[in-house]
This record gives C-alpha cells, structure tokens and sequence, in this order.
C-alpha cells in the first residue's frame, strides 16, 4: 500500500508525517491544506536528507495491510460468535446470548486497542519504507 504526505516533524530518526487524503481530489490546490490531511503517523528512516516540509511517498508491505484488515474486520465477528456458542453451551436464555456476543464484541475491541498501542505501533514505524521524496521549494 502506497501513500503519501507532508513530512511535519523529526527527531533523531523518527519522522512524523501528516497523509494526505487518498481521493481524486487530495493534490488540487482549490481547498485549504487542512482539508487534504487525514492524521498523522510516525516511522523510522534512517535518511538524513529528509526535512520538515518535504512531501514523502512511503510504502506498507500487503501483508502487514491484510493482517491488519483481518484483526480490526474479522477478530471482533469471531469473538461475537464465540460469545453466543459459549452462553448456548452454557444455559444462557437467547437474550443473555446475545448479550454474551456483546459482551465477547467489546472485550475483542478493548483487545485490539490494547494490541495496537504495544504492539502494533512499534512494529509499523519500523516496516514502512520511505520510497520517493519530494523537497520542500525553498
């Protein structure tokens, strides 16, 4: 997954990039730059020619792009299911099933966000690779 964006800070080797929005319309100059930005995201190059202002084209292995598509999409269905089977298996009246699946939804998504603090977020500054650089006009 290629995408790009304007570099906002460094540190060391840390970058921080501010992504331009992925649409036909992102790169036009007819609305303001705040309009073109969707959030920022950190990674770690070790290029030291890049400065704050120039415009970075990076690239996410697909594997890590599906992995993630997989956890945030799939996780939480698997865990609703397996929360209904658990209170089936258990007794549980069919409100109290579908409780049960609410109850596995959230814990699946208080897992994710757990997991992509710790884990994810150090693994993702390290696997994005810089692939083009544009500077700043002086």
């Amino acid at each position: 997954m290629k995408n790009s964006g304007i570099v906002k800070d460094k540190k060391g080797n840390k970058i921080t990039i501010s992504m331009y929005k992925e649409s036909a319309c992102s790169h036009c100059n007819k609305c303001n730059e705040s309009a073109k930005i969707t959030n920022n995201f950190t990674l770690i190059s070790d290029r030291k020619d890049i400065e704050i202002g120039d415009i970075v084209t990076f690239e996410m292995e697909d594997k890590q792009v599906f992995k993630a598509a997989l956890i945030v999409y799939i996780l939480p269905l698997i865990a609703m299911f397996i929360g209904y089977f658990l209170g089936d298996k258990n007794g549980f009246t069919e409100g109290q099933n579908i409780g049960m699946s609410f109850l596995f939804l959230v814990l699946s998504f208080l897992g994710i966000f757990v997991y992509d603090k710790k884990v994810v977020k150090n693994r993702m500054e390290k696997s994005v690779k810089i692939i083009a650089l544009e500077k700043k006009e002086r």
